[in-house]
């Protein structure tokens, strides 16, 4: 009886099992991030896919990033994927940034302007609502100096350090664990080395800069992408400045989980 048995019990025990282990294998692959083409994808939270619009891909992949005011010792480690894109140094530069916090403990804060910015507000690219502003990058701590060369007339060492003009979009996503940060820049126009007082005549020529950088990016759904997704290391990037400055401000929060 025990041998005749025993099918009638493992059979669908073994089954259950089975199914069990390819919906986890399927939750577990269900998820990708990296680059199809030159887009961004994200297949979920959030499910996206965005590019640049005209500019050629310069540079894609995933490394870490350093947030030293999280009030915790040694800071906090984000993934960060980037994408750049660009050609020169004399024509527009693009950058998509989507960093990930490392667990359930941290969530990103509002979108702030960095300090010196101007023209913070709202902006809709492709239905979906960013948090902008327009500033001045200064070289000596931009994570991606020197990908496409440096700007022709770029200040010298001991001078004011603003090189690029950049137009920051940021949004956080999946319940503000993760953060979509878009920019456009092109070359700082000569003589312009800071933004609390816009030199005459300029005025026109910025709002024409910044509704260029509304225009620089499109946003879609991740079905969309034809490609495999492709997730690797950028060339060029330097990882000892992706900080606060450029990815945002963290606080501590406690999981929800934690009181279920």
């Amino acid at each position: 009886m025990r041998n005749h048995s025993l099918p009638f019990v493992t059979a669908p025990v073994c089954l259950v099992l089975c199914l069990a282990l390819g919906l986890l294998a399927g939750c577990m692959a269900g998820q990708q991030r990296g680059v199809s083409g030159a887009a961004y994808v994200s297949t979920s939270r959030p499910a996206i896919m965005v590019q640049a619009r005209d500019l050629e891909l310069r540079t894609a992949g995933r490394g870490t990033g350093m947030l030293l005011n999280a009030s915790m010792t040694g800071g906090l480690s984000p993934t960060v994927r980037t994408v750049v894109y660009g050609s020169t140094a004399k024509a527009p530069m693009a950058i998509i940034a989507h960093a990930e916090l490392p667990n359930d403990w941290w969530i990103w804060t509002t979108v702030l302007p960095r300090v010196g910015a101007i023209h913070e507000g709202t902006e809709l690219i492709d239905g979906v609502a960013f948090m902008a502003f327009t500033y001045l990058v200064p070289r000596r701590t931009d994570p991606y100096a020197g990908i496409v060369g440096d700007p022709v007339g770029a200040p010298e060492e001991g001078e004011p350090q603003a090189y690029w003009l950049a137009r920051y979009f940021g949004v956080r996503t999946n319940f503000n664990r993760d953060k979509i940060i878009l920019e456009y820049r092109e070359p700082a126009p000569q003589g312009l080395v800071s933004l609390d007082t816009i030199p005459f005549g300029m005025t026109d020529s910025l709002a024409a800069f910044e509704d260029r950088a509304r225009k620089a990016f499109s946003l879609s759904s991740p079905a969309e992408a034809r490609e495999p997704v492709r997730d690797g290391y950028p060339e060029g990037v330097r990882w000892q400045y992706m900080r606060d400055a450029f990815l945002g401000d963290v606080m501590y929060q406690e999981p929800v989980s934690r009181f279920n």
